[in-house]
């Protein structure tokens, strides 16, 4: 059934179907200070392992999986038998005109591909075209065997899942779905702060724990070169997104990274380092989010009730 979105432009649509072990052996030569920090350094890789980023879809990538989509539609519509496309169709929550309703879905994908820009990565168009083409799997899904049109429409349904996962959610979908992704500029932005603040967490932690005499001048350059490496590994990061090329090996290099600095910087007194640390942790919730890295965000769920917290 359609149904016109209040307060938008929309449509909104019911769906038919309501239906290793770690060992780490420390000398005891081994200064205090050095033992510390491979105590944070292994709790840091504890907390953050695995962590895997899921391969990402470019600006560009998005733009050819619609363009495919809307072939794929155009495919399945010829395909579909004239009587079907002229017909009325009753579904449980009401009746179809199937004609309609195709129309309705090449706007959708139309208007999609019009609003996907760089600036806005159309996560509430995805979301209308996925909720009505759910609707269309659902009714194939009970018809019977051999029904024209439904080999089209699998071939289709293999393009709908790649968008639906290249934004968060599973095709077909179900209530309650979220379908958001992170574009390029979004996330190009986030690893810039990542960069900038890990440069200025470097400056901060030589500051800080010169101050605390607990903190051995071995830990510290240590754990400030993990912050170096972090700054390297976000500029790495940058120069992929940029250019538009895949970078979840350079992701998981940032997200490998700042796990082993947050055990450190939680449980030692750095108020300096603080802000930059808040910065750092603000884009690190884009980062995987753009990445996806479901592994990553369950145990630290289960390790700090929050994905990244200061």
């Amino acid at each position: 059934m359609v149904t016109s979105k209040p307060g938008g432009r929309g449509l909104a649509y019911e769906m038919p179907w309501a239906h290793e072990r770690t060992e780490v052996t420390v000398n005891a030569d081994v200064g205090l200070g050095v033992k510390k920090l491979l105590h944070f350094v292994l709790l840091g890789s504890l907390v953050a392992t695995p962590i895997m980023a899921a391969d990402r879809l470019t600006d560009r990538d998005v733009k050819a999986l619609v363009a495919d989509i809307e072939d794929g539609r155009d495919r399945f519509d010829n395909a579909l038998d004239d009587r079907l496309k002229r017909a009325i169709v009753r579904e449980p929550a009401g009746e179809v005109n199937v004609s309609r309703f195709l129309d309705d879905f090449q706007e959708n994908i139309d208007r999609l591909e019009e609003r996907l820009k760089p600036e806005y990565a159309a996560s509430t168009e995805v979301a209308t075209l996925l909720w009505q083409a759910s609707a269309i799997d659902g009714f194939f899904r009970r018809q019977p065997a051999g029904t024209k049109g439904v080999s089209e429409w699998n071939r289709l349904a293999t393009d709908l899942k790649a968008l639906g996962l290249a934004y968060g959610a599973d095709f077909p979908l179900k209530e309650g779905t979220a379908v958001r992704r992170i574009g390029d500029r979004e996330l190009f932005a986030a690893v810039e702060d990542i960069a900038r603040s890990s440069e200025r967490l470097q400056k901060a932690l030589e500051n800080d724990l010169k101050k605390d005499t607990a903190v051995a001048k071995s830990e510290r350059e240590a754990i400030v070169g993990e912050a170096d490496l972090l700054e390297k590994y976000a500029k790495a990061l940058r120069s992929r997104v940029k250019d538009g090329k895949p970078s979840s090996a350079e992701a998981e290099a940032v997200m490998e990274r700042a796990a082993k600095l947050r055990p450190f910087i939680q449980t030692h007194n750095v108020p300096t380092s603080s802000a930059a640390w808040a910065a750092i942790t603000f884009g690190m919730r884009t980062l995987t989010d753009a990445y996806r890295s479901s592994a990553f965000t369950a145990v630290s769920e289960s390790q700090t009730g929050s994905v990244w917290t200061v």
